[in-house]
């Protein structure tokens, strides 16, 4: 079962470069963007994560591949799915589509552990970040080796 979640962001000038193609970094933008909206759609708050529970996610791994150009007023579509998860981390998976002819243009994945937010010490994911995991993702359960 692949739960995922497609998120959509129009390109605006502040995102390309002199070419006028999206600038390589915007990339992980975009993946943070997915991501929070992948967990807000499970019924998580990243926010609340940080500001109830004292936790935070830094992202601890990150790979991009680029296929094709998004442009100026594109908008994307960024398809979001878990790719492995444990006890205290989860890796995402990434598809970045064009949106007016779904042409995949960018395919990547990040991973996140999971620290504390006062001392910035390991820490396991939240119990209902967990439960959102092996809900939406049961099959994912391990982690990935890069």
């Amino acid at each position: 079962m692949v739960v995922y979640q497609d998120s959509e962001y129009r390109l605006l000038y502040r995102d390309v470069d002199q070419m006028g193609v999206l600038y390589y970094s915007r990339y992980l933008d975009l993946f943070e963007l997915g991501r929070t909206e992948w967990v807000r759609d499970q019924g998580f708050s990243y926010r609340d994560m940080e500001e109830v529970l004292g936790l935070m996610l830094p992202v601890t791994h990150a790979h991009c591949d680029y296929l094709s150009s998004l442009r100026f007023d594109d908008i994307a579509v960024v398809r979001t799915f878990v790719v492995a998860w444990s006890a205290a981390t989860v890796r995402y998976g990434y598809e970045i589509y064009e949106k007016s002819e779904m042409r995949l243009c960018v395919t990547g994945e990040v991973e996140l552990g999971c620290l504390t937010k006062a001392d910035s010490k390991p820490s396991l994911l939240p119990k209902a970040l967990l439960e959102v995991f092996q809900s939406a993702a049961p099959d994912k359960k391990g982690r990935k080796r890069n």
